[in-house]
């Protein structure tokens, strides 16, 4: 996953599934595309600030699905 930020939850969710989170990264993509290709490409600090996202994470997605837990949509 490569990324301008994301918090310490989301991160340690995708690394739970093995999937690297490289935060810091910002530019156009085809520029992040070529230092990706070129093995330059380097993370840094995250960019979003802590406690930016609350409300929009995993706890909103699950919350909003056990709203609807009984409902099965084919």
């Amino acid at each position: 996953m490569i990324t301008g930020g994301m918090g310490p939850r989301a991160i340690q969710f995708f690394n739970q599934y093995g999937i690297e989170v490289i935060l810091g990264i910002t530019g156009k993509i085809k520029n992040v595309i070529k230092k990706i290709l070129d093995g330059t490409l380097e993370g840094g600090k995250s960019l979003c600030s802590p406690g930016g996202g609350k409300g929009y994470g995993v706890e909103k997605i699950h919350s909003e699905a056990d709203e609807h837990h009984d409902h099965h949509y084919f």
